[in-house]
């Protein structure tokens, strides 16, 4: 059946990102940036590195995602991609882990973010300078998403753009990294 080819592709997906260190790379990347508190993680997938942030970090995490996937390390809820079904200031920190270009309005859920959060909000997202760095940006991201039937609308932003959007949302950037060519890390002051 179509699930169940879903859900082998998910298990090889976690595979091969456990081969190439991409949970604990991630993780190495938030971690320094968190203490621990309530954490919100949009678009989460099985939470797999929120489930070591919760771990090592004695964090009370939770996740929201617009599919159920199989296996989740987390509590995770189902949400229609806009609306976070969570009262105001619920969150001392919202995680954004390569999912904000999967969003068509990403000021809007950036908004819910705002709206969600007492402190910070955490994004590690894709960028690129160059026409060929956003094909290949989106050449792969098609790639690796069409199987979890994600919306893929290749949403990419330039630095500004990103520094645009954060404004426009009245988000202070406390940090800014530009980990690769293609792979950047924000985190951002709630006001």
């Amino acid at each position: 059946s179509l699930e169940g080819r879903r859900m082998d592709l998910e298990k090889i997906a976690g595979h091969f990102n456990r081969l190439l260190g991409y949970d604990s790379s991630v993780y190495q990347t938030l971690a320094p940036h968190l203490n621990g508190g309530k954490i919100l993680s949009v678009g989460c997938g099985e939470g797999r590195v929120e489930s070591l942030i919760q771990r090592d970090l004695h964090a009370d995490i939770r996740g929201v995602e617009i599919t159920r996937y199989k296996s989740q390390k987390i509590p995770i809820e189902l949400y229609n991609g806009k609306r976070l079904p969570f009262p105001a200031k619920r969150f001392d920190t919202t995680l954004f882990v390569y999912m904000l270009h999967h969003t068509e309005d990403i000021p809007a859920l950036l908004g819910e973010a705002r709206r969600v959060t007492k402190k910070e909000i955490l994004i590690l997202d894709h960028t690129y300078t160059s026409s060929l760095g956003r094909w290949l940006l989106s050449l792969y991201d098609y790639g690796v998403n069409r199987a979890y039937r994600m919306p893929i609308p290749l949403n990419f932003l330039r630095i500004r753009e990103w520094t645009q959007v954060f404004e426009q949302c009245n988000l202070r950037v406390s940090e800014a990294s530009i980990l690769s060519a293609n792979n950047v890390f924000f985190k951002l002051r709630v006001r």
